[in-house]
């Protein structure tokens, strides 16, 4: 890279910024809509993000279509979702999935997805947590791979345009707040591009890799989070963050509710049989294991399985930083029974589960929070910037129900790729050159200028900030923890802006993804320290109640006036309209 300046434009009608399942979705209904597409990704395309590499025995999209059980119905689901996140999510965001998964499902079949299905000709549907009847399907045990593998066939047949490692750092809008494009920096051709374009859809994802260990890849690092907090769109949400134990050492492999039900044996470096020694009276192994399902919850026994991992990883911990795990001797039946595609993806990472021992952790795997949407359109309030997937929030709050994130990104994929599409076509007025968006662009140039005397690593401070995540924010929370991560982010953004650290040219896609990280943790830190109570997947040692007198509604997070601040936030009733205050 020779020169700080944009050496590229690309226009289009709407820019979808990730890689995933939401993203891909939203890229071909707009395309299908008539819009012109494109498709900008940080890492190679299908090769990262969550859903081409996620896994579980449990992984699977759900809708109520009634193959499993003819008395279900959307209405149901509706109603199972909001009994899971009553108080935290919109209604009327929540209706539209239940309403639209099933069309979503047929789009899929349509593509040519074949789903798994029974004698008779019907989808085999699973139950999943908070269902009241089989309601996730499935294809062959890695269903968003699937999903997503059929979406890019289209795309690639409709010769949609797919930006690789292009990592999209900042939007763009006018003087009336509305999106006019993007820049981003080519991380092949070591090149600043704009991007201009009347509509974003942000579809990148999460933000597991804030933490030392968790699924999808490395360059999850909350970009979507932070560009729209930077617009001032609040995030809600964000303390709920999904966390469970997995495999860490080879790379890591969740383990799912199913994998318990086999009554494997964990220790620490020592040997110690830890369970067994430090539950409370009444309490036994075989329960904990029993009531296990991913992720982390407060709400049963299994709290205990997750809250002494973590503690064992702390005092006595194995050479990565978890426990050690085993099957018990004879277990054979029953891990074939309970976790078969388990026991075969860890033999392809050199594990065999009846002979070895194998490293287990706690593992990120889904962020519950995100950038506010204001409408089942997936708009928010910046005209023209539209939000699905993942890094949209309003669709889950404290609990997520099973099969709800794959039917999330199908549906608001879906929605926001046809309403990003029809807005840009009813634009009329010209779009303004990259020289408009020199303002944004010439405060990173000055935040690089300004750093030429710093001498500290940002790869070193990305490693940190992970482990003190994963010490303070995990599923053990306190005030103490909590400010101790708060005040470290406080002060690596300062010295991020103040110029403390040596940025260059080479080191500036690490730099803005730091950025990103230290806004994305901060949300999720101040968010956790607001709520002083203890709920599903956010559990404070120094508030350990559930407190739903002061404690059922939503933390909003919003820059005002430059500065982070929570306030909170009640959902509108049952049947208002979604967006209402």
């Amino acid at each position: 890279m020779g020169k700080w300046e944009i050496t590229r434009t690309i226009t289009t009608d709407v820019l979808v910024v990730g890689g995933g399942g939401a993203a891909a979705r939203a890229a071909l209904t707009a395309y299908q809509t008539g819009a012109q597409v494109r498709i900008a990704v940080k890492s190679p395309w299908l090769k990262g993000g969550s859903t081409a590499t996620a896994f579980s025995e449990l992984l699977a999209i759900a809708a109520a279509i009634g193959h499993g059980d003819e008395r279900d119905e959307p209405e149901i689901h509706y109603q199972d979702t909001m009994d899971a996140g009553r108080g935290f999510i919109h209604p009327e965001l929540v209706r539209t999935l239940a309403e639209d998964a099933p069309k979503r499902i047929n789009d899929l079949i349509e593509l040519g997805l074949k789903f798994d299905k029974q004698k008779n000709g019907k989808l085999v549907q699973g139950m999943s947590d908070f269902a009241t009847y089989p309601r996730t399907c499935r294809v062959n045990g890695v269903t968003a791979r699937h999903i997503l593998n059929i979406i890019a066939k289209e795309l690639k047949k409709s010769q949609v345009p797919v930006d690789e490692h292009m990592m999209v750092f900042q939007l763009v809008t006018d003087s009336e707040k509305r999106i006019v494009g993007a820049i981003a920096l080519d991380m092949e051709k070591n090149e600043f591009v704009f991007y201009q374009t009347p509509s974003v859809i942000l579809a990148t994802g999460g933000a597991h890799h804030l933490y030392t260990y968790g699924v999808g890849t490395p360059d999850m690092t909350g970009d979507g989070y932070a560009m729209a907090y930077q617009q001032g769109i609040p995030l809600v949400n964000m303390e709920f963050v999904q966390i469970g134990p997995g495999v860490i050492n080879p790379p890591v492999t969740l383990l799912s509710g199913p994998v318990w039900k086999t009554q494997p044996i964990l220790s620490n470096q020592k040997g110690v049989r830890f369970l067994e020694q430090n539950l409370p009276p009444g309490v036994h192994v075989k329960d904990v294991n029993n009531h296990k399902a991913f992720p982390f919850t407060i709400s049963n026994k299994s709290f205990y399985l997750d809250t002494l991992i973590q503690r064992e990883s702390e005092e006595n911990p194995s050479p990565n930083g978890g426990v050690w795990c085993e099957m018990a001797p004879g277990s054979e039946a029953i891990v074939e029974e309970k976790m078969p595609k388990t026991k075969r993806v860890l033999k392809s990472k050199g594990i065999d589960v009846h002979s070895d021992k194998f490293e287990v952790g706690l593992v990120a795997q889904c962020m519950n929070g995100g950038a506010q949407i204001t409408t089942q359109d997936g708009e928010t309030d910046l005209l023209g910037l539209f939000i699905a997937g993942e890094t949209a929030g309003g669709l889950r709050g404290p609990d997520r129900p099973g099969g709800n994130s794959l039917a999330e990104g199908q549906v608001f994929g879906y929605r926001t790729g046809k309403a990003a599409a029809l807005y840009s076509l009813k634009q009329d007025s010209q779009l303004p050159s990259q020289e408009f968006c020199s303002k944004e662009f010439q405060s990173i140039v000055q935040w690089v200028e300004n750093s030429q005397n710093g001498a500290k690593d940002v790869l070193e401070s990305i490693g940190e900030l992970r482990r003190i995540m994963y010490r303070n924010c995990l599923v053990i929370r306190s005030e103490a923890r909590l400010k101790e991560a708060w005040d470290y982010l406080l002060q690596t953004e300062k010295d991020l802006e103040h110029g403390k650290y040596a940025l260059t040219l080479d080191t500036i896609k690490s730099a803005l993804e730091l950025r990103n990280m230290i806004i994305t943790a901060k949300s999720i830190v101040l968010a956790a320290l607001t709520r002083t109570e203890s709920r599903s997947c956010h559990f404070r040692e120094d508030f350990p109640q559930k407190d739903d007198a002061n404690w059922k509604r939503s933390i909003r997070i919003r820059k005002t006036d430059g500065t982070m601040a929570a306030e909170m936030y009640e959902w509108p009733e049952e049947h208002s309209k979604i967006g209402a205050k």
